[in-house]
């Protein structure tokens, strides 16, 4: 098309680019008029695909062509009904259905209006030719609407019923073949399998049941098994449309209309006219609505699963950054501790060295017990400098273990000095603490320390109960952490501070979860952490 574009960008050119596509889209639409049975019109689904098709400067030739080989002698009718499918195609490319795009539920419904916008008026057309006729009596006009109208055979009842046919095959027309146009020019979708093997799974699947079906057809004609048979025609286009989505469904749906079109042809259909028309134009365009409507559903199914994908890929690179955030700030608490520990404790025991030994000094110079004063302050020092080394490296988690240093360590002598009384217990396999992660092991730690310096602080409790519990299962290390009090603690009164949200980020960088109920009294915090199998232990 673009090659002939370019070629035809002169005027002489043009004219006789135009003259020659007129000569040989008239050719055709003469040889398709052949092929037009009662329930379909070719010509119109070609002419309505090739103005789909062409670009606007090229439809003048198109006009002419359908005008040369219109079946009616009239000017006007010829002339009409061009235009009308002019329109329903330029109200189709307003919606943004035009060769190219994608295919979609709401797309193919614009098709199908868009079509039947313009075989309403065309049908209408057809009708007011036939009031018009000469011969318009009854006889005529039952000649030309077919046998078994609507109705009781009244001139309205005729007349409704040459309507409904003529829009019915005019509207098969259309949905035979642009389907076939769109799946032409439409990308093919990444979900589904390639077009050859569509058409291969089409000729092996629903060929033989269409055969199936104009065989009996043929030998039994009228039949009711017969009817029972286009039921279950109808069955298994459902099923292959959902096997093989919308491109599916344009092959079931045009191997339909030619085997009802066969069944007519070869024997003696036991459904009248209209209702054979009505049967393929409701079966077809339902075929082929849920056909896109499949592939909308497997696109969408496969833009989550995408989704999804990224989403678990940006967590597990957040996860795993909080992880690196959590082993860098306890790489850093322990180079500080070490630091501490060697510069200001050397420092303060030489200081304490030194201020013993000017003790006499200061006791002659008239200074008694400036000595024991600065040595208070120098125990006072050590001390806090203590207090702050086991902050920044808990000594009892490597000395004690785990559960040790919770039980035995400085948590318990937090709860006592405040009059807590603390129950610890431990569930599980203890001998899987050996197994945890220096990471894990202080984490949790740091999170029952946090979560019973909160206890001490706001919560007024008597009472503390703390379980750990460890478990294996799907290769990794399960540490659950329950802690209970019977304070006056409130959800409804809690603040992003008071060492939550520290906790659950520490879970959160650890793969796991953080919960929090009310009791009645007090508050329980239920910890879950999960460590994957292949982690160094801590060796306790």
């Amino acid at each position: 098309m673009e090659t002939v574009q370019a070629w035809a960008s002169t005027r002489p050119r043009y004219l006789l680019a135009g003259s020659v596509g007129a000569v040989l889209l008239a050719i055709v639409l003469r040889a398709v008029a052949a092929l037009d049975f009662y329930h379909w019109e070719l010509g119109t689904g070609l002419l309505f695909v090739t103005l789909w098709c062409f670009p606007l400067r090229w439809w003048p030739w198109a006009l002419v062509a359908a005008m040369l080989t219109h079946p009616h002698d009239g000017v006007v009718l010829a002339l009409v009904e061009p235009l009308l499918v002019m329109g329903g195609v330029l109200l189709l490319q307003s919606w943004g259905v035009r060769p190219g795009v994608q295919v979609s539920l709401r797309r193919i419904g614009h098709v199908h209006l868009a079509a039947l916008l313009a075989v309403v008026g065309m049908a209408l057309a057809e009708v007011l030719l036939a009031l018009r006729t000469p011969a318009s009596g009854l006889e005529a006009l039952l000649e030309i609407a077919g046998p078994a109208p609507f109705g009781n055979g009244s001139l309205a009842s005729l007349l409704g019923n040459l309507w409904l046919r003529h829009l019915l095959s005019d509207f098969i027309g259309i949905l035979m073949l642009m389907p076939l146009a769109y799946w032409a020019t439409a990308p093919s979708p990444r979900h589904s399998p390639p077009s050859v093997a569509v058409m291969l799974r089409s000729a092996g699947v629903m060929g033989p049941v269409v055969g199936a079906y104009v065989w009996l057809g043929a030998v039994f004609p009228g039949s009711e098994f017969a009817e029972l048979f286009r039921l279950l025609l109808v069955a298994a286009v459902v099923v292959f449309t959902l096997w093989q989505g919308w491109r599916g469904a344009v092959a079931a749906m045009c191997l339909i209309s030619v085997a009802v079109a066969l069944e007519e042809a070869l024997g003696d259909p036991r459904m009248g006219p209209i209702v054979t028309q009505t049967y393929v134009g409701v079966v077809g365009a339902l075929t082929l609505l849920f056909g896109a409507s499949v592939d909308d559903f497997r696109r969408q199914a496969a833009d989550l699963s995408r989704a999804r994908q990224q989403e678990h890929r940006l967590l597990d690179e957040i996860q795993d950054a909080a992880l690196r955030n959590l082993q860098l700030e306890e790489s850093e608490r322990q180079r500080l501790a070490r630091e501490l520990h060697d510069e200001f404790g050397q420092n303060l025991a030489a200081l304490q060295t030194h201020l013993k030994l000017a003790a006499p000094h200061l006791n002659s110079a008239g200074r008694p017990g400036m000595a024991d004063l600065l040595l208070e302050l120098t125990r006072a020092m050590q001390r806090n400098i203590s207090r702050v080394l086991s902050d920044l490296r808990p000594a009892g988690l490597e000395q004690l273990g785990l559960f040790g240093a919770v039980d035995r360590g400085s948590i318990r002598r937090l709860a006592q000095d405040a009059g807590l009384q603390m129950d610890v217990r431990l569930e599980g396999d203890a001998r899987l603490l050996s197994q945890l992660d220096v990471t894990h092991a202080t984490a949790i730690y740091r999170m029952a320390q946090e979560a019973v310096t909160n206890i001490v602080r706001h919560a007024q409790a008597r009472r503390c109960q703390l379980t750990l519990r460890i478990s294996r299962r799907r290769r990794a290390l399960w540490v659950f952490l329950d802690i209970r009090d019977d304070g006056l603690g409130r959800l409804n009164r809690l603040l992003p501070g008071n060492g939550i949200t520290g906790m659950r980020d520490r879970v959160l960088a650890l793969n796991g979860a953080l919960y929090l109920h009310q009791l009645s009294p007090g508050l329980r915090l239920h910890l879950m952490v999960r460590q994957e199998d292949g982690a160094r232990g801590t060796g306790r």
